[in-house]
């Protein structure tokens, strides 16, 4: 039979304490003999014997989002104003600074802990501190990607903005392919010769990308392009087209989380820009990318485009 009321279960015992086999009894209800031990065992003990199914319900619950885990979903979204995809990326594989911040808070070693968007949104929530802070506008673009590492860097200037009290601008290079920062690096002012020694000190790491796709700034014009093709380096140069950001839509958005992940630091930490180093290399090596579904350092090696040891 497929299951046992209360009430056989009480006649069962009834039966093996009138003397009746557990053979006789297991055919007599249908049943095996396993269920016939248990049911007679378990009203052995103590006190009144209940024939009803026990509760499944486990003697201990062992929750991922502790206090202190709650806390630090609480202290990033008020430090940064970060949402749940961020949040969720710090709480895996935080930077060291961040590491350093969230042990300050709590007062204890922090141990990465994997939380899904909705579980932390769930904590925000609670707390009324969920929603996105940018306006919602759904728009259809025309995608594009390069075809491998190296393919096409893009290249753009964020700033000017303010740094530990001074005016910086940040120089930005990424590859198109695959996410990978192949450069960010902070400067006073950014010139033509700025942006050609940054591509030099890439270039000699990275090797040379087919093209470079870059706005119409005065840094990126006729200087820029004579160095770009010149017989050495013979790298194409693409302009963006004018009032048109969602051309080299991939600079656009590191440079967003470039504000959001590290410019944002400044509101909490003293001397960020020593965090450069390791702000690049958290972002290449440990932040998981959503748009490629994958760490960019992954991606970038997996054509072998040049060997980093």
């Amino acid at each position: 039979m497929c299951g046992v009321t209360p009430e056989i279960r009480e006649l069962i015992v009834k039966a093996r304490r009138n003397g009746k086999r557990v053979k006789d009894i297991a055919e007599m209800f249908d049943v095996n003999r396993k269920t016939v031990w248990k049911w007679c065992k378990r009203t052995m003990k103590v006190g009144r014997p209940v024939y009803r199914d026990r509760s499944r319900k486990p003697y201990r619950v062992h929750r991922k989002i502790t206090p202190n885990v709650e806390e630090a979903i609480l202290l990033l979204r008020d430090s940064f104003n970060w949402g749940t995809q961020r949040i969720m990326v710090a709480l895996l594989s935080p930077p060291p600074y961040i590491r350093y911040f969230l042990e300050t808070v709590i007062g204890e070693e922090w141990r990465k802990i994997r939380l899904s968007r909705q579980s932390i949104n769930n904590v925000l929530k609670r707390h009324k501190m969920n929603g996105s802070p940018y306006k919602k506008t759904r728009k259809e673009w025309k995608f594009f990607r390069a075809e491998c590492p190296n393919d096409m860097w893009q290249i753009d200037i964020k700033g000017p903005f303010l740094i530990d009290g001074k005016r910086m601008n940040a120089l930005l290079i990424l590859d198109d392919y695959s996410r990978f920062l192949v450069s960010v690096q902070l400067f006073k002012s950014i010139t033509t010769d700025v942006v050609t020694q940054a591509l030099d000190q890439s270039i000699s790491t990275y090797n040379s990308p087919r093209k470079i796709l870059a706005d119409n700034g005065p840094q990126f014009r006729a200087t820029f392009e004579k160095w770009c093709t010149e017989p050495q380096r013979k790298i194409d140069v693409v302009h963006a087209p004018p009032f048109y950001p969602q051309c080299k839509g991939k600079i656009e958005r590191c440079i967003r989380n470039f504000n959001e992940e590290y410019i944002r630091l400044d509101m909490v930490f003293e001397d960020i820009s020593t965090f450069v180093g390791e702000y690049q290399e958290w972002y290449n090596t440990e932040r998981y990318n959503s748009g490629i579904h994958d760490i960019p350092m992954n991606l970038y090696l997996s054509e072998n485009v040049t060997d980093l040891t």
